[in-house]
């Protein structure tokens, strides 16, 4: 309490507690076992940049302060919170000498200063992963199938729509007279407001509003009439899309809306939504943004998978994740067996938690129910005697005592 009032969490932002804690590291363990298996390593980097890293990514300038937590330290040093960890990567990448290919992966909190709705925070988890220093679309194949095993793991089904930043740059050179990226940044917004009001946008800016219809009917044939077969981006869509089939990705399908508005796109751009559920990754080929902050220019490949839009769609839909391991209570038997026993299961990587407050059986397992525990041990007078645990399984009731130098049937059990 402070002078009478409640301290809250900070306006958009939240505690993880229990089980719900339990389950946004299972998320995030998911994700990095996935990503590691296919060769990524861990990067980190600070929370706290130097503004002028987010004012030159995407051109965004001065203005991105209202979007982001700016702010000078006591030397008026001109700072912010990340909101995302691309330009961080490119900055590392940029400022050190790495043997490419350099593949990495990052799982943190970002922070942006957004109105606060419903399960939009102005802090949430993101996990990133980028392919510098590869060309050919091999990077995007095996990003895709890193996504592929993401969700499978987690047991959801994705839809990823695709577009080509060359394909649509080509598209609206025969529409929007010079002015590219001011449709391209209206054109995202397609998802947000009406057409009428897109058709509005693009003609105050002097944009042929036919391309809206274009993009509208999403027809890739379409497309490759108006700009040529022969274009650089049609070949790019196509190849794409006959990769990924071939290599069994089933759930990827072209669609013309995505424009992914950030100017330093340069090829391929992806969105993945949970089928029937929200939107949780995005990303693309981003060739020049390395170039951007010094370095040499360097072919690059990656996306955010949002972590907090996961845990929150896994949440709604009552996904349960127990804890691995033993809750291990006593019944008349000093608190020294006890910890005898959960030390010796301990040192064969057996997960123990033990009652520290000499509870009763009913307590304890009320407790371990609670904490999400599928298994309990306990020890009594008989099972000292006969060096044994007595395991019970919460979810069926079944229970047996197993020798404690059974121990691979015990890890079976409550490790599996």
């Amino acid at each position: 309490m402070a002078d009478g009032k409640e301290i809250q969490t900070v306006r958009g932002m939240r505690d993880l507690v229990g089980k719900d804690a339990v389950l946004e590291e299972f998320i995030e363990s998911t994700l990095r076992k996935v990503f590691v298996s296919y060769g990524y390593e861990p990067l980190y980097t600070p929370a706290v940049e130097n503004f002028d890293l987010f004012k030159i990514k995407g051109g965004a300038g001065e203005a991105i302060k209202d979007e982001i937590y700016y702010f000078k330290d006591k030397s008026e040093r001109e700072l912010g919170l990340r909101f995302e960890f691309t330009a961080s990567t490119a900055r590392v990448v940029a400022t050190n000498q790495i043997k490419m290919p350099y593949k990495r992966y990052q799982i943190g909190e970002v922070y942006r200063y957004d109105r606060p709705q419903a399960k939009r925070y102005r802090a949430f988890i993101q996990a990133d992963i980028d392919i510098f220093g590869v060309k050919g679309l091999e990077a995007e194949l095996e990003i895709m199938l890193v996504l592929k095993d993401c969700f499978l793991a987690l047991n959801l089904k994705p839809r990823v729509i695709m577009n080509s930043r060359k394909l649509l740059q080509s598209l609206l050179e025969k529409y929007a007279g010079g002015k590219e990226i001011e449709a391209m940044r209206v054109l995202d917004k397609l998802d947000k407001f009406p057409e009428a009001e897109i058709r509005n946008m693009l003609e105050e800016k002097e944009i042929n509003s036919k391309v809206l219809g274009v993009i509208v009917r999403n027809s890739f044939e379409e497309i490759e009439s108006i700009v040529g077969a022969e274009n650089e981006g049609v070949i790019e869509v196509k190849n794409f899309l006959k990769r990924t089939k071939d290599a069994g990705i089933d759930f990827i399908e072209f669609d013309s809306r995505l424009a992914r508005g950030l100017e330093y796109y340069t090829g391929i751009v992806f969105e993945a939504k949970i089928e029937n559920g929200p939107s949780v990754m995005g990303g693309g080929r981003y060739d020049k943004l390395v170039g951007l902050y010094g370095g040499q220019e360097t072919f690059v490949t990656g996306y955010a998978i949002g972590v907090s839009r996961l845990f929150d769609y896994l949440k709604e839909k009552g996904f349960n994740v127990g804890m691995k391991g033993i809750y291990l209570f006593g019944i008349n038997v000093e608190g020294k067996e006890l910890t005898r026993v959960a030390q010796d299961l301990r040192e064969k990587k057996v997960f123990v938690e033990i009652d520290l407050n000499s509870r009763n059986a009913g307590k304890n397992i009320e407790y371990a129910q609670k904490k999400g525990y599928k298994f309990v041990g306990i020890i009594g007078e008989n099972e000292l005697k006969a060096n044994k645990i007595t395991l019970k399984n919460l979810e069926s009731g079944k229970q047996e005592m197993i020798g404690l130098l059974e121990i691979e049937k015990i890890k079976k059990e409550v490790m599996g």
